[in-house]
């Protein structure tokens, strides 16, 4: 049973007393009193007795990152972790400001957890349960082996476990087993206590890390392995025991040609999502210097965990001090911009082709590319892409699909769930790629807890996927009928629009933009009517949010009637 030491915070690097601390549970409420006889540290370690640096907040299984710091951030005096212009690469402040690291404090996560517990008809627990195994696992688990689970994210707020989100401990402990299966599934790690903490490289020095902490690096291939992503990257959620398939990252790559063929290697979650930064020492000692006996490791790779949720980047940098992330604005600014890089240059392309104007007619093409090993747009299922399309003569608009208001909204959309379209003739036609679900009765849903079916399903499927590849019924497209264009890899919309009669040919141009937006007003504007300070904050960031952050323009193509 993992008893918890609650130690106050200091910069990593700082020292701090070397005696013993009291052992207390770092969690709130009366179970405190009841689980003190299970708190006997000599029993079962929580951290080294070598040295005097301990971290935030530790117990039998896990361990708040600045712990890991120690040894495994960038320091002034030694040259681990700094590629090969010097810049900081370290595991622990590349990830500090991923979504990884804020998955407790995410304002969008916390709304809608307050929103599902509220419509959950008793079944408050079980939404706890399966929303707080991934968004704040250290404590999950701990509480788990307690035989105390978490009631609510809201009581333990300022729980240091908790707030630590997706940390080193837990996606370094999660053992090989059953990885890959539905058994793993929605966050069901396999972390034993035997404080094992799993590596790329064969052959760790295993005696420094053991020293200080008491866990023991060991080899684990398995960390590379998309599957060990899946774990949380896989979800299914719905009413009663009916389950719907809310994200399903890890299945859509396992039918995709990133997953690899015979000789083929695979390109993995990681090898995109935590870029290589070249050959560096992993480690140094807790004073600041190189280890003399470690040398560099080959394809050491930043826990940047690069994503495409910049909204809720801007959201929590904007927001600073009351989510209070353990950043700082520097590190924000880092994930943001690579962040930004990976969505307009490693995300999706787009193409206009096949232009032609006769009589009263003009006709064209737009095509999109996803260049991801997933879907597009991937994930949490509010994340939607559009096409933007304008046609002008000279400098007037005489045709516009698919434009956004201040608000997020896309203009001029008539009410209901918006078809896929093979070929666009009106305004009031948009391309919008993306899932909506419905409820037991048909009508569409926000609530993860009551998506039974999805009504539309036209998010761009990876390259590679098959019809007969894993997974193709539950990753297979939804709602797109026989358009033929619609294909692994990517998706061709025709136009054809009618022309004014005396429109002069040569000054029309074509514009087309793909853009993004992970949390749509569709998604926020339920949340107002939820009776809950995490709804009602996270609803005034975002109507606070300047309307040029609402989305992001992934992509964007011009042509000339005339070329």
């Amino acid at each position: 049973m993992p008893p918890t030491t609650r130690r106050s915070g200091s910069p990593p690097g700082q020292p701090r007393s070397a005696h013993r601390w009291p052992i207390r549970l770092a969690v709130a409420g009366a179970a405190l009193a009841l689980l003190a006889g299970l708190m006997q540290e000599d029993e079962s370690p929580v951290w080294g007795s070598h040295g005097r640096w301990r971290p935030t907040a530790a117990n039998t299984l896990f361990a708040t990152a600045d712990g890991c710091a120690l040894c495994h951030n960038a320091a002034t005096r030694s040259q681990a972790l700094r590629n090969a212009a010097g810049e900081d690469i370290s595991p622990y402040t590349t990830w500090q400001s991923t979504m990884m690291a804020s998955s407790f404090i995410d304002p969008f996560w916390r709304a809608q957890v307050a929103r599902e517990m509220a419509a959950s008809d008793g079944r408050e627990q079980a939404v706890v349960d399966l929303c707080t195994r991934c968004h704040e696992p250290m404590l999950h688990h701990s509480q788990v082996r307690l035989g105390d689970p978490i009631s609510s994210p809201f009581a333990v707020a300022d729980n240091a476990l908790a707030r630590d989100g997706v940390s080193c401990t837990v996606c370094h402990q999660v053992t090989a087993e059953g990885l890959g299966s539905e058994a793993r599934f929605e966050g069901h790690i396999a972390v034993q206590p035997d404080r094992l903490i799993y590596g790329p490289y064969a052959d760790p020095q295993a005696r420094p890390m053991y020293m200080h902490t008491r866990f023991t690096a060991t080899h684990g291939a398995h960390i590379q392995d998309a599957s060990h992503c899946g774990t949380c990257h896989t979800l299914r959620t719905g009413p009663n025991e009916h389950l719907f398939a809310e994200q399903t990252v890890y299945l859509e790559w396992s039918n995709s040609a990133f997953a690899g063929e015979q000789e083929t290697p695979a390109t993995t979650c990681q090898s995109c999502h935590m870029p290589s930064q070249g050959s560096t020492r992993i480690a140094h000692n807790p004073g600041g210097r190189d280890f003399p006996f470690l040398s560099e490791r080959p394809e050491v790779r930043a826990h940047e965990f690069v994503g495409g949720n910049t909204f809720m980047l801007d959201l929590i940098d904007q927001h600073a001090d009351s989510l209070r992330p353990s950043s700082s604005g520097e590190t924000r600014d880092e994930t943001h911009e690579a962040a930004r890089a990976q969505l307009k240059h490693a995300t999706a392309t787009i193409e206009i082709t096949g232009v032609e104007a006769g009589g009263s007619e003009l006709s064209f093409t737009v095509t999109v590319r996803n260049l991801t090993g997933h879907k597009f747009p991937a994930g949490f299922p509010s994340r939607r892409a559009w096409l933007h399309v304008q046609v002008l003569e000279a400098d007037e608009v005489i045709f516009e699909s698919g434009a956004m208001d201040e608000a997020g909204r896309i203009v001029g959309l008539p009410d209901g769930t918006q078809p896929h379209h093979a070929v666009i003739t009106q305004p009031t036609q948009v391309q919008i790629y993306e899932l909506v679900a419905a409820d037991e009765s048909g009508e569409a849903t926000t609530l993860l807890t009551r998506m039974h079916d999805p009504a539309k399903d036209n998010r761009l499927l990876p390259v590679g996927w098959r019809a007969d590849g894993p997974h193709a019924e539950t990753t297979q497209p939804i709602g797109i009928g026989d358009d033929p264009d619609f294909q692994g890899g990517s998706d061709a919309t025709q136009f054809r629009l009618a022309l004014p009669p005396t429109i002069a040919l040569d000054d029309i141009t074509i514009g087309a933009r793909l853009l993004y937006q992970t949390v749509p007003p569709t998604w926020v504007d339920p949340l107002r009517a939820v009776d809950a300070e995490a709804a009602r904050q996270f609803v005034a960031m975002v109507d606070s949010t300047p309307a040029d952050s609402r989305a992001e323009v992934i992509t964007w193509s011009e042509r000339q009637l005339a070329d």
